[in-house]
C-alpha cells in the first residue's frame, strides 16, 4: 500500500506532467487495449513501469466501439525502454 507521501509525490508529478519515477516529461502515445483479468505478469510490469505505454489494461469492461483500436496514454520514454528490456529479459 502506498504511503500518503508517495501519493502526494505522484500527484505533484502528474500535475507537472512528469514521470514520478524518472522525472521525464510524459508524452502522449497510443497503446493497444488489453481486456480481461490481468495476469500477475502484466500487473508487475505496470507496478514497475507505470507509464510504459505498451498496452493499457481495460480489465473486464468492454470499451466503446470507437476506442477498440487504441487508447491515448501518457508515456515516459525511460519507463517504455525499461519495460521493453524487462519483457525481453523475461522471454529469455
Amino acid at each position: 500500500m502506498k504511503t500518503k507521501e508517495q501519493l502526494k509525490r505522484e500527484i505533484n508529478a502528474l500535475r507537472q506532467n512528469i514521470c514520478w519515477l524518472h522525472g521525464d516529461d510524459l508524452l502522449k502515445g497510443i497503446a493497444e487495449p488489453s481486456y480481461g483479468i490481468p495476469s500477475g505478469y502484466d500487473s508487475e510490469l505496470q507496478k514497475q513501469y507505470p507509464f510504459h505505454g505498451l498496452f493499457v489494461d481495460l480489465g473486464c469492461l468492454a470499451a466503446p466501439s470507437d476506442q477498440t483500436k487504441g487508447q491515448i496514454v501518457n508515456v515516459c520514454p525511460t519507463c517504455k525502454k525499461e519495460a521493453l528490456n524487462y519483457l525481453e529479459t523475461d522471454e529469455n
